[in-house]
């Protein structure tokens, strides 16, 4: 069953809630008559402090609650209250994407922290900007690919978005088993994933913070190649403040990160070379874009310029459906007049 959400709660006729304006008024009418001076005259009241006040005097208000109530419930009913819940899907997405993302050991490096208070990776850095990405594109496919010296496909095209969040929280330096750098394998796997859809546009955005090691058999301008004939656009992003920075020491036996024997990791000093030349020549043979990003934020407007660079033309069909709730808000408006009106003649009825 789907679940209710306040959110898709809407009124047809929403000029009837003016009506609510005048029950303010009403109850002022109203307690102003139920606070009336007694018609009785005393010679002294001196001995009526000494007489215990019954429970409805103090409650007199009470049916009068109920009254209101019972109105403001019946104006809600006349604005003719709605659950939408209507449907849409996806008739044709303009866009499929693949996201290749890095998980060499070079990735642990710590340059790209908010603070040195708060030590991120490069990598948790990246996480983080892609999942935002992604909520962006909702309408398009959108697939994982991790590598380091082999490509690993996280998560094929997908239109589920959730599925695609909880496969990158998968992304773990050393989830390859390898820790060194191939990006022709990444984009071979891209290109692989992309070459034989039928979409408007098929775009690959690659991000990597270093160059390829081992050096490889093919250039990776092989594979762009390969991409721009298959009409494939490959967004390279280059990371990292500067080659030489403080990182976290990846253990390939362990396969997580060196520790003292109190269990904190180790940090040290590394030299990672990033092969920027490379990576601007890819994207110029497919006619896309190189960056380069040094912090969150400037990589956060990498992806935002891609994000409105690639115009996703979606085709949709909506089937409009809406279930009238009028009736829930008239039967409690309808009980609360009800016991308003039996309260007013029983417990708390007045003879003037």
């Amino acid at each position: 069953m789907e679940e209710f959400s306040l959110e898709k709660v809407s009124f047809d006729q929403p000029y009837w809630l003016i009506l609510l304006l005048l029950i303010p008024i009403v109850a002022w009418i109203t307690n102003r008559r139920l606070r009336k001076k007694p018609t009785i005259r005393y010679s002294s009241i001196e001995k009526f402090h000494t007489i215990n006040v019954p429970w409805k005097v103090k409650f007199y208000w009470l049916p009068q609650l109920a009254f209101h109530s019972g109105l403001v419930f019946a104006i809600v009913s006349l604005a003719r209250p709605q659950l939408d819940r209507s449907s849409q899907s996806i008739i044709s997405s303009g866009v499929d994407i693949v996201l290749a993302v890095d998980l060499s050991a070079s990735m642990l490096a710590l340059d790209m922290s908010p603070s040195p208070e708060e030590p991120s990776t490069r990598l948790d850095v990246v996480k983080d900007v892609i999942e935002e990405f992604v909520e962006k594109r909702k309408f398009d496919r959108i697939g994982l690919v991790a590598f380091a010296v082999n490509s690993y496909l996280v998560s094929a095209l997908t239109l589920d978005k959730e599925y695609l969040a909880s496969n990158l929280k998968r992304l773990e330096v050393g989830l390859t088993e390898q820790t060194g750098t191939n990006i022709g394998s990444a984009l071979a796997e891209g290109i692989n994933r992309l070459r034989t859809l039928d979409s408007k546009s098929k775009i690959l955005i690659l991000l990597t913070d270093g160059k390829d090691e081992p050096q490889p058999e093919h250039s990776p301008l092989i594979y762009a190649e390969g991409a721009k004939k298959d009409n494939i656009k490959i967004y390279t992003i280059a990371i990292g403040t500067n080659s030489r920075t403080r990182t976290y020491l990846y253990d390939p036996n362990a396969r997580g990160l060196v520790r003292y024997a109190n269990g904190k990791p180790v940090i040290d000093v590394a030299n990672y070379p990033v092969d920027k030349e490379i990576l601007k020549s890819i994207s110029e043979v497919t006619s896309a874009k190189s960056f380069e990003a040094k912090d969150k934020e400037t990589l956060s407007s990498i992806y935002e310029e891609i994000n409105k660079l690639e115009k996703t033309d979606v085709q949709l069909e909506v089937n409009a459906l809406f279930e009238d709730l009028y009736q829930w808000p008239l039967g409690i408006g309808s009980l609360f007049i009800f016991v308003g009106f039996i309260l007013d003649r029983t417990l708390f009825l007045r003879i003037p």
